[in-house]
């Protein structure tokens, strides 16, 4: 099983080759420039707000877009199909398609962070990083999973193209992602809970801030993204 999981990695890997240019600029180039451009003229009161909601960006369009836009050009292609019968199981298929994705949305967080740093907008140390890390990792997590669960219930490609585009740009711009979640309307705030956006800017902020408190919102994400996961495990990806 494990030399299965390691070909599946090897052949994401090689995959993401044909995708690198725009890769690397979505991922790096593209909220670099976002947190240095808007860096210069929002107030400092607000900087972990634009830090946080750059790195909650950047990991909804890895989750959200990447995650379900790959799976859904592999069953098109039908190469799902022809690795299940041949043996590999579903959930292999799937945990190697959300870690590769993963990995560039953990790094993509941890070089923002730096480059805050470098600018003068935050300071870090070894406790917020750690907390940066955790909130990083279980946002992954979340993100990849609804992904993976729209993925698993949208069987046209199209139409899972659509709809994951409408969920990763809608659920940054659409939620207190970049703006405090005490500024959404009482009236809103029940649906702005139900955003998973929601939890992951709050766990990125607060431990940016170094508070502990980011931890329950870590837990929020996760339960979050096990919903989701088990959603997904229900509908099936072939």
């Amino acid at each position: 099983m494990l030399r299965e999981l390691e070909s599946l990695a090897e052949m994401f890997i090689k995959e993401s080759k044909a995708w690198i240019a725009v890769g690397l600029f979505y991922m790096i180039m593209f909220p670099v420039a976002i947190v240095f451009a808007l860096g210069q003229i929002v107030s400092r009161s607000y900087t972990f707000y634009l830090l946080s909601g750059t790195i909650t960006f950047q990991v909804a369009l890895t989750g959200l877009l990447s995650v379900p836009s790959s799976i859904g050009m592999d069953r098109e292609a039908g190469r799902i199909s022809l690795m299940i019968a041949s043996g590999v199981p579903a959930w292999a298929y799937a945990i190697t398609s959300t870690l590769v994705n993963n990995v560039f949305a953990v790094a993509s967080g941890l070089l923002l962070a730096g480059v805050a740093e470098a600018l003068g907008f935050i300071s870090l140390t070894p406790l917020t990083v750690g907390l940066l890390v955790a909130s990083l990792l279980v946002s992954a997590f979340q993100s990849s999973m609804i992904g993976l669960a729209l993925a698993s219930k949208i069987r046209n490609w199209r139409l899972l193209q659509q709809v994951d585009q409408i969920a990763a740009f809608g659920l940054t711009f659409f939620a207190p992602v970049y703006f405090p979640l005490g500024l959404v309307p009482r009236d809103l705030l029940p649906i702005a809970m139900m955003e998973p956006t929601t939890y992951v800017a709050q766990a990125v902020r607060l431990s940016l801030q170094g508070s502990l408190s980011s931890i329950l919102w870590d837990l929020a994400t996760l339960a979050y993204g096990t919903i989701f996961g088990l959603l997904a495990s229900r509908w099936g990806l072939s």
